[in-house]
């Protein structure tokens, strides 16, 4: 038992630990927004970014509205601090309606994040949680897997292009055995982001589980790729954003 104990003490300080960074000095979240729900209910976003380190950052935040164009603020981060933009495409741009991809820029890495809620149901509010992945970590291929449709689930999916140039994006859907239920094309223009909701039924697959999404960049551009498995009762979701395997 002291042997067996010794071996994993050993490898417990041999084996150090490597946390993601997802960091950077460019931080693109795929998409934020504000927009009427059912019931009269209100979809919104809080963002929320940190400074991470010693100098004072001055971030920019590029809004790209979909449908429209670039609107953008800046906000002052102390050392080691961090802000919450509450409800921000309301209180930090003041439009009452609208959605697209956010790209925070500072001189330093910084962290970021979103929360997309649902409020005013009456049964509470609920919501999930997007994670800002700085630029630099992206890639041209998005992979996510694991997603079910039965159960009570609908999978929605979605890629952003953070380019100054338009992409052609490749997505594949495949069941747990690899085979290929449905693919598609879409071009997805600069600073913007195509988003399907409902796959199953949008696509007209027969709904199923352990489905993968294989996302790539046509033109070997870096995309964000990402889905989000939503409970049908609750509204309950998870967000899942796309890998590189190849990368």
């Amino acid at each position: 038992m002291r042997t067996i104990l010794l071996v994993l003490l050993l490898l417990a300080v041999a084996i150090p630990a490597f946390p993601i960074n997802l960091g950077s000095e460019i931080v693109v979240i795929p998409v934020i927004g504000r927009f009427a729900g059912a019931n009269s209910t209100q979809w919104r976003t809080d963002v929320f970014i940190a400074n991470p380190f010693s100098p004072v950052q001055v971030v920019t935040l590029r809004f790209y509205v979909q449908g429209s164009g670039l609107q953008t603020r800046t906000v002052t981060l102390q050392p080691f601090s961090n802000v919450t933009l509450s409800d921000i495409v309301l209180n930090t741009y003041g439009l009452s309606s609208a959605a697209g991809v956010l790209e925070i820029v500072a001189p330093g890495t910084i962290l970021a994040r979103a929360r997309i809620y649902n409020r005013g149901n009456a049964a509470g509010e609920f919501g999930q949680s997007v994670q800002g992945i700085g630029q630099v970590y992206l890639n041209r291929q998005a992979f996510m897997h694991g997603l079910s449709g039965i159960n009570g689930n609908r999978v929605n999916i979605g890629v952003a292009n953070p380019n100054d140039t338009a992409t052609t994006v490749t997505t594949v859907i495949r069941d747990e055995n690899a085979n290929i239920i449905h693919s598609r094309t879409d071009n997805v223009g600069p600073h913007q982001y195509v988003q399907i909701n409902d796959i199953f039924t949008a696509f007209g697959i027969t709904p199923r589980a352990g489905i993968s999404i294989g996302m790539s960049s046509d033109e070997g551009l870096r995309v964000y790729g990402y889905a989000s498995e939503v409970r049908n009762d609750t509204g309950d979701a998870v967000f899942v954003f796309g890998t590189s395997p190849n990368s």
